[in-house]
């Protein structure tokens, strides 16, 4: 590739890289878009969900053609509380998300280079594993998750599984949290999508300390909570796993060093840390940065500095947005034993809807915070006050 200034590379064919391929190029007709993935297809095999009120207002018309499924209330479960919530709750997948940017592959304007590893990178190129030199006017890093030093982890771990029933399986809403079933090794619930009136995705989740996955050990869970539902009589479609970053937190210093690092190509999805700290949920947080993007590229008449910039302060402002979620996260994974982390989360579905709407959108008030984290804690005193400073947590973390 000759060095464009309107040319950008995005590594990565996920979420996010797909999300900002298509959006980017929708808005900016003049921009040469290549994307680079390390596998033979792009998008994956995957399944994302999210409240229709997480997303911003501007990208929710923007969202509809990737939704498949949309359900007008959801259910979750704990062993003292049931509960129905009015909030919608929308789905797509990776196949709906390939189908939202094939007639850009198709025409010409959005590049693949499939089955590429890249070994090297900066701010205006990509270096393969050929040796191969990419020179290009901006490069996107969307490669997934990466383990950072600045960071301090728990995990969410899941095993899922799409059947078919012989039989209408019930369902009319999804289940969003079923933590009725046995507390194993940490915070634990199924999580159910009724698709069609035979079709359900089955997973079980786990909120666990390491990023360990025993898959034999959970399918044999799914086995028995697909068992007790009475759907014996099943075939499996589809089935996907994932473990995902729960972040407790972040070492400021560390943290701003690695953020100003100049020529650096630019962090997006997971890679970049934008994803909801408590729940893991990714695509919200994938359309905005799509969204900004490729707004700033065109307000800036297709010049790709502003947006450069523009990204470098929404790294910044999503990991101080964040900060009561990570202090949530230490609440949860540090305060609470591993066999009682449902409580947090039996006492959160208590609280009115709209402020349950408002913490997964990322739009929590200073009350909020205070009506969340005041009254009785469902964790013992000590334990919350060890964790409760982020600084002090880092500076214990690092002494073990």
């Amino acid at each position: 590739m000759q060095h464009y200034q309107k040319d950008i590379i995005i590594i990565g064919a996920g979420l996010s890289g797909l999300l900002t391929a298509w959006r980017v190029l929708e808005e900016n007709p003049d921009i040469t878009l290549t994307l680079i993935e390390g596998s033979d297809k792009i998008g994956g095999d995957h399944t994302w969900s999210f409240n229709w009120s997480d997303l911003i207002p501007e990208v929710q018309s923007w969202a509809k053609e990737f939704v498949v499924y949309e359900w007008d209330k959801y259910d979750v479960k704990f062993p003292k509380r049931e509960r129905q919530l009015d909030i919608t709750y929308c789905t797509g997948n990776s196949d709906s998300l390939r189908a939202c940017v094939q007639p850009l592959i198709d025409n010409g304007r959005l590049k693949l280079m499939l089955k590429t590893k890249v070994t090297q990178t900066s701010a205006d190129s990509v270096t393969l594993a050929s040796g191969k030199i990419l020179k290009t006017g901006w490069v996107l890093d969307a490669r997934g998750f990466e383990p950072k030093d600045t960071n301090y982890l728990g995990y969410q771990k899941f095993v899922g599984r799409t059947i078919k029933t012989k039989a209408p399986h019930g369902l009319k809403y999804p289940i969003i949290m079923d933590a009725t079933v046995d507390q194993i090794g940490g915070y634990r619930f199924v999580y159910c999508l009724p698709f069609t009136e035979h079709e359900v995705l089955v997973e079980d989740t786990y909120y666990t300390d390491g990023p360990e996955l025993s898959e034999n050990e959970i399918h044999a869970r799914l086995d028995s909570y697909i068992s007790d539902k009475g759907w014996d009589d099943h075939e499996i479609i589809r089935q996907e796993k994932g473990v995902l970053p729960i972040t407790l937190a972040i070492d400021s210093a560390r943290f701003d060093e690695l953020a100003h690092e100049s020529g650096r190509a630019t962090p997006i999805g997971i890679r970049g840390g934008y994803y909801h700290a408590v729940t893991g949920y990714s695509l919200p947080q994938a359309m905005k940065s799509a969204w900004l993007i490729a707004d700033k590229i065109k307000e800036d008449g297709g010049r790709l500095g502003a947006a450069q910039a523009e990204m470098d302060q929404h790294e910044y402002d999503h990991y101080r947005e964040e900060k009561f979620l990570r202090l949530l996260n230490r609440m949860l994974f540090r305060a609470a034993k591993p066999e009682k982390r449902y409580k947090v989360l039996q006492r959160f579905y208590g609280f009115q809807k709209d402020l349950i709407e408002r913490f997964y959108a990322g739009q929590y008030s200073r009350k909020d915070q205070l009506r969340i984290l005041i009254g009785r804690p469902p964790v013992p005193i000590h334990k919350a006050l060890k964790n409760f400073k982020e600084a002090d947590f880092i500076a214990n973390e690092k002494a073990q």
